[in-house]
């Protein structure tokens, strides 16, 4: 009776309810299960900006990415944010002043006034603070428009001064061709220079293809290219061909490596034993693909010096070594080292010991085009050449504790103050705090990414220079540093499956799919990086193209 007694009260309970209260529990309960199932439906549906970033990830082709660019842009309403054109990151009522007197002075044909104009801050590459990383970190599509009317009436500007014809104007500066020239070279010298820098990259160094690709295509490749290792050789490759035959060999490389593959196979020169591929890619650091590449660069440059690459394309190679003896230079190019073969010295740059077995030996081409080892006359033993992370073993620390850098050296030869860096390091890319990133969500979860990568790197740097960093993080992790004070834009590739990616480089005898892979992952790593490399190179390459046409001309008149 006692147990029952509970049951007896909860059904006399309900038993008396009035149907009206029936009623209304019956309509909160209808109210609470629809709004309950809307929430889980809300919570199960996907973000629409998710889904136009993963649609971003997923473009094959630069013209695809960059509609879906913008159409992300739109959706966070970064398009609204890059036509407003105010910031405190930069002097906008400044950069708008300067596109109105430009406007202004060449619809009325005001040669004396453009010229004034643009020689007094235009010609600098952060002019008003437009090349802030920050201005770059917002919007996919690119940066505030009012900055790309910046840069864009400047190369109008400076076209409509190339094009004007001046003899009939009273401006002594401009009243000929060579005082255009002279005037383009001061340009260029006051603006300076750009260089690519291919920092090595070991197992994933054929991505600097791809990156070589997108910028050359989009017309943003500088003239100065330097490398070290794998970055070398594709540095040789591109400056030892002409902007025709560097087209051509971007268009059909991997058809190339896949029939030099087959052909290297038939002889018997690629060891394909699964158990030396594992040792040449866990102790030397290199892969097969990267194998066939050296092979095909060295077949292409042939027994061509640094001087003489130089009178054929006019692209400056740098190739970095890191030899035993001190007074061979760490920076090989037509300046330093006119008359060295290149092959010798992308094998030095590698390392003694790493594709070839046998020690390196530096070669040059003598008066009478005998190529003969190349001898610094010291004490008489053999010299080394150590890969960058043996170099960096054997002196920790090197460039911080005074000796130059063979980049500090680039910008000394080369009048260089930016650096476009392709750093093929895909592992570092969530770490790097120094590249172009589109960030989103909480302000605390950047800022806190931010600062550990930042705290990373300090304690890395601080292991390497007390001798405290293992050889195979160095292997990793550690290249050269171009100067601290100088402007740079860091290219690094980020890989979908980081594992499987990893697999990749055992492959054997797959170079066709793999060289294609590679060469993608190089070239999407560039499309997010395109808005700051235009603004900051636009007038630079827009002058060049200018000072050479006019000096060719002068030439023509002279002969």
């Amino acid at each position: 009776m006692t147990q029952s007694l509970p049951i007896t009260l909860l059904s006399t309970a309900l038993n008396h309810i009035p149907p009206t209260v029936w009623l209304i529990l019956d309509f909160l309960f209808d109210i609470c299960t629809f709004w309950f199932r809307q929430l889980l439906a809300l919570w199960r549906r996907k973000n629409p900006v998710n889904l136009a970033k993963q649609a971003l990830l997923k473009s094959d082709n630069y013209n695809d990415w960059l509609e879906n660019a913008t159409y992300v842009d739109r959706l966070t309403g970064n398009d609204l944010w890059r036509l407003n054109f105010t910031s405190k990151k930069y002097d906008c009522r400044l950069i708008s002043d300067r596109v109105q007197q430009l406007k202004h002075a060449r619809e009325l044909g005001d040669v004396a006034t453009l010229v004034k104009v643009l020689r007094t801050g235009s010609f600098l590459r952060n002019f008003g603070g437009i090349s802030n990383k920050n201005l770059f970190n917002r919007a996919y599509a690119g940066t505030k428009i009012l900055i790309e009317d910046y840069i864009s009436e400047v190369i109008k500007t400076l076209e409509y001064l190339d094009s004007t014809p001046l003899q009939s104007q009273k401006i002594h500066q401009l009243s000929s061709n060579q005082m255009k020239l002279d005037f383009f070279h001061e340009a260029r010298q006051a603006f300076g220079s750009t260089a690519l820098i291919l920092q090595g990259g070991s197992l994933f160094g054929l991505c600097h293809i791809g990156v070589v690709k997108a910028l050359y295509f989009k017309g943003l490749l500088p003239r100065i290219i330097s490398g070290s290792a794998v970055g070398a050789v594709v540095a040789a490759l591109v400056c030892v061909l002409t902007n025709d035959e560097l087209k051509d060999t971007l268009e059909t490389l991997p058809d190339k490596l896949d029939q030099l593959d087959r052909r290297l196979y038939k002889k018997g020169s690629v060891d394909e034993r699964y158990g030396s591929v594992i040792e040449n890619v866990i102790t030397k650091g290199y892969s097969q693909d990267i194998f066939i590449f050296t092979k095909y660069v060295r077949q292409i440059i042939g027994d061509l010096t640094f001087e003489e690459a130089y009178i054929k394309t006019t692209k400056i190679l740098n190739v970095v070594i890191h030899p035993t003896d001190p007074s061979i230079p760490t920076l090989l190019n037509h300046v330093t080292a006119p008359n060295v073969v290149i092959w010798s010295a992308l094998y030095a740059s590698i390392g003694s010991g790493v594709i070839n077995e046998e020690n390196c030996t530096l070669y040059i081409k003598d008066l009478q085009s005998r190529i003969v080892p190349f001898d610094p006359n010291t004490s008489g033993e053999p010299v080394r050449f150590l890969t960058p992370h043996q170099a960096n073993e054997r002196d920790p620390g090197t460039y911080e504790s005074g000796k130059e850098s063979p980049y500090t050296r680039l910008t000394e030869l080369f009048n260089v103050n930016n650096f476009i860096v392709s750093l093929a390091r895909p592992y570092l890319a969530p770490l790097l705090v120094n590249d172009i990133k589109h960030e989103t969500g909480w302000r605390v979860k950047r800022l806190t990414r931010r600062l550990m990568g930042l705290e990373l790197q300090h304690r890395m740097e601080l292991l390497d220079r007390v001798g405290l960093l293992s050889s195979a993080v160095k292997r990793l992790a550690v290249d050269e540093k171009t100067p601290l004070n100088a402007s740079e834009i860091t290219i690094v590739p980020e890989l979908r499956m980081l594992m499987r990616d990893f697999g990749r480089v055992f492959d054997v005898h797959r170079v066709k799919e793999n060289i294609n892979y590679w060469v993608n992952v190089g070239e999407r790593s560039v499309w997010k990086c395109l808005p700051a490399v235009w603004v900051r190179c636009g007038v630079e390459f827009t002058l060049d193209d200018l000072y050479n046409k006019r000096r060719k001309r002068r030439a023509g008149v002279m002969y």
